[in-house]
């Protein structure tokens, strides 16, 4: 989703089916659908859930990234 300073960000939703362009990954039981026009920003990346003393997220690692805003909000590839 455009967001931020750099334009791109990692947006999660809840579905219950999935589109027809979209693609379907499964790892651990979980299953992630990825929008079609999302795929090739996200080549490459991992994604954990971390938990620690003060807050629990999603943690993205994206190799494609070329540069980051000052707040951690959005990306650029």
């Amino acid at each position: 989703r455009t967001r931020g300073c750099n334009g791109l960000s990692y947006t999660l939703e809840y579905t219950k089916s999935k589109g027809d362009s979209d693609e379907e990954v499964v790892q651990d039981g979980v299953r992630v659908f990825i929008e079609k026009k999302a795929q090739l920003t996200l080549l490459g990346t991992e994604m954990d859930y971390v938990e620690d003393k003060l807050s629990s997220e999603f943690v993205f690692n994206n190799p494609n990234i070329k540069g980051t805003c000052g707040c951690g909000e959005s990306f650029n590839i």
